[in-house]
């Protein structure tokens, strides 16, 4: 027992170590959604890591969102509208909370790309085996009967550049064992479908990804999910209205802000300039919108955002103060947060954002992997970056305003 606890926390850094490599790997920040426009598309929503998440590109269009809706046109000769809900970051323990409240009903398909960071964390069957099946019973329950599931099984982990040798086939091993959990799982469900399938062949110079790679990935999936949609088409007579979006936003101009994240330079320069400053290992700027967390500027390869419950945000936004926590794996609040664990990010120091009317709508802050005392950060110059981020945010929220109607003849007074 103690040489598997040994062997899982030595896993679990080696996975942090890569996910920080990886830091100048671009990834997607727009919105995970991709609509077709027409009037009865199919719905597809897929529900991933790995893959999913569009290591290489810079916009869902190019990931494998917007590729799969493409290939799944291409075989059905049917418009494909899309949904994409995951992130790297998000382990099966962690799906529910990325799912939130979404309503399921409206989908004709569910594609699920699970796993590759629970095999290479080795994450224990027994806790898997639990979550997978939450994970499957809220699918069974939640979508309507006509809907058709199909659940990927885990790439071989040699696929992602830094396992090679000792730490791929420790991985691969357990990569195996959750493969035939989940296969044996799926079987119990009607409607339900397993997928094996394996990694194309990346592009020279572009092990992470790249627009070519997700489109042959998207062969892979339209495969088997155009006959699901289908079948899921010839069960469902009576078809109603539903325009996918990602988030009714609290906080109105923040939906234009992260129209576009990524690309507000201010932002992007001010979070890699703190993360120097403090010496953190990584920084971000967000909005806490509703029960979502959206990443404005992050210097980490985490994509567009998290579920607020899981951040520790979320409690930086429930006072006015700085909160400063020097270790995250010994805080009541924290400690048994997957997106936590995922990170490994041990040092938090954040400080509130607010809006024009004075409410918390977002945080500024700075974290390391390596637990730090509370005296490694001056509150008040915490409070003047926040001070810094804040400003910005409301310029950008006062840019985005429509423009007042210009006066007529008819409106001036004589």
């Amino acid at each position: 027992m103690l040489e598997s606890r040994i062997a899982r926390a030595a896993a679990k850094l080696w996975y942090t170590k890569m996910i920080y490599v990886q830091q100048s790997v671009p990834v997607p920040r727009d919105s995970p959604v991709i609509v077709s426009g027409a009037e009865d598309p199919d719905r597809v929503l897929l529900i991933g890591n790995g893959p999913t998440h569009g290591w290489g590109t810079v916009t869902h269009e190019l990931a494998l969102t917007g590729q799969l809706a493409r290939a799944l046109t291409r075989r059905t000769t049917r418009p494909t509208d899309i949904r994409y809900i995951g992130d790297e970051m998000m382990p099966i323990a962690g799906v529910q909370a990325w799912l939130g409240d979404t309503a399921l009903a409206p989908y004709d398909l569910v594609l699920v790309v699970l796993s590759m960071n629970d095999a290479i964390r080795l994450t224990p069957a027994q806790d898997y085996r639990a979550d997978m099946i939450r994970l499957l019973d809220r699918l069974s329950v939640e979508t309507k009967p006509s809907a058709r599931v199909v659940i990927a099984g885990i790439q071989d982990v040699d696929s992602l550049p830094e396992y090679r040798g000792v730490a791929a086939r420790v991985g691969q091993r357990r990569a195996d064992l959750l493969n035939a959990i989940t296969r044996e799982l799926v079987g119990r469900y009607d409607g339900f479908q397993y997928l094996e399938h394996t990694a194309p062949q990346a592009e020279p110079g572009r092990p992470y990804g790249s627009p070519a790679m997700y489109a042959q990935w998207s062969d892979t999936f339209a495969e088997v999910c155009a006959p699901a949609l289908d079948e899921a088409r010839a069960l469902d007579p009576y078809r109603f209205q539903h325009e996918l979006s990602e988030h009714d936003w609290q906080w109105k101009p923040g939906e234009r802000i992260m129209a576009e994240a990524g690309s507000l330079d201010a932002l992007e320069r001010l979070a890699q300039e703190a993360k120097s400053h403090f010496g953190a290992d990584a920084a971000w700027i967000s909005l806490m919108d509703g029960d979502r967390q959206f990443f404005v500027a992050n210097t980490t390869p985490q994509g567009r955002g998290a579920p607020a419950e899981l951040s520790v945000c979320q409690y930086t936004v429930e006072g006015d103060e700085p909160l400063i926590i020097e270790n995250t794996f010994r805080d009541e609040r924290t400690k048994d947060s997957p997106l936590n664990d995922l990170g490994q990010l041990r040092f938090y120091a954040g400080a509130p954002i607010k809006n024009e009317e004075g409410e918390n709508i977002g945080t500024f802050c700075v974290l390391n992997v390596l637990p730090k005392p509370r005296s490694s950060v001056d509150e008040e110059d915490l409070r003047a970056w926040a001070a810094r981020a804040q400003d910005e945010m409301l310029r950008l929220a006062e840019s985005t305003k429509d423009p007042a109607p210009a006066s007529t003849d008819h409106d001036a007074t004589v």
